[in-house]
């Protein structure tokens, strides 16, 4: 009878264990898709630190980024080189989304959500929207992380495929990046802590708050110097090709001529109070563009700043490639 027991329990204790282990295995997409809604569903506020990373144009860029979030749409996502110099400022609240720059003193307010087709690389919850909304979502989980990668939407010239990477145990986002036709990386971001249920405040998200991130020992930008030298882009579409340079006393222009020709000036720009300006907002990953029309929609202009310098771009080239000949601009040092 002992040995009939003991025969027994090991058959129960396999048993056991067997259970225990297919318990532990990979969710279903379905369990997930339902654990992310519900997780997404109850957050009420969120604070993130992330690396960006941008490859293109044979360089390779790194940036701060510090996220925060609070329930139902207000968010504010500050950018810069690291904690102590932030560049640029995103902030959405009732008013709309401002883009701001600190040190130069300057404000662009828009309408729309931003968050919906581009804020997704630094806002958790529009990531998780991405998946829950995705239908040409692959997933997979391993070494304790959830790996869900779809195509780029909506479609984009320079990217194909994006991918997110969480945190098998509490869902935080560990990792989001975007791949071009070629699977290599275009940009990562890499989530160095992510902290939810922080204490924050509606006047957290304005454009005055975002403004005192100046850093407190900034030099002040000398309007009209040129100091910077000419930024020249690393990309240009086909046909394209550079005419003389031409400088005024405050400013540098270069002229391109092609099938679409376009003009890029330069300038150290006068620090002022807030100004509103109409268009959309473009990301350039690292900083965020300005785009409007003009002349009744036949000529565009894109506008932005970086390390104090303003460039502005105009011409008849369509969306995309204006963004990419901006983006080979970003890291460029002047001659």
């Amino acid at each position: 009878m002992r040995i009939k027991n003991s025969v027994y329990l090991v058959l129960v204790t396999v048993l056991v264990l067997s259970l225990a282990l297919v318990g532990c295995g990979k969710k279903d997409q379905e369990t997930v898709m339902k654990d992310l809604t519900s997780f997404k569903e109850s957050l009420k506020s969120y604070e993130s630190k992330a690396t960006m990373t941008v490859s293109a144009h044979n360089s390779q860029q790194k940036y701060y980024i510090e996220t925060w979030y609070m329930a139902p749409n207000y968010y504010r996502i500050a950018l810069g080189n690291d904690p102590k110099d932030i560049t640029q400022v995103i902030v959405k609240n009732d008013d709309g989304i401002f883009v701001v720059s600190p040190q130069l003193k300057k404000s662009f307010r828009f309408k729309g959500d931003w968050a919906e087709n581009q804020g997704h690389i630094y806002l958790y919850h529009a990531a998780i929207d991405r998946i829950l909304k995705s239908k040409s979502l692959t997933y997979d989980a391993a070494e304790g992380k959830m790996s869900f990668r779809m195509k780029m939407e909506p479609e984009n010239p320079l990217v194909a495929t994006q991918q997110v990477i969480l945190n098998e145990k509490n869902l935080y986002p560990m990792q989001v990046a975007l791949f071009d036709k070629n699977d290599k990386s275009v940009l990562s971001v890499d989530f160095d802590s992510f902290t939810t249920g922080v204490n924050l405040k509606k006047e957290n998200f304005t454009a005055d708050a975002a403004m005192a991130l100046a850093p407190a020992d900034a030099k002040p930008v000398m309007a009209g110097a040129k100091d910077f030298g000419i930024i020249e882009p690393r990309y240009l579409p086909e046909g394209v090709k550079m005419l003389e340079t031409q400088e005024t006393q405050n400013s540098v222009m270069l002229r391109f001529a092609g099938n679409d020709p376009f003009t890029i000036i330069e300038q150290r720009p006068a620090a002022q109070d807030s100004v509103l300006r109409d268009g959309e907002i473009v990301d350039l990953w690292g900083t965020t563009a300005v785009l409007s029309e003009v002349e009744g929609g036949q000529t565009r202009s894109m506008h932005w700043f970086h390390n104090n310098v303003e460039f502005s771009l105009t011409g008849k080239l369509p969306v995309a490639e204006m963004v990419r000949v901006a983006q080979s601009m970003i890291g460029t040092v002047g001659k």
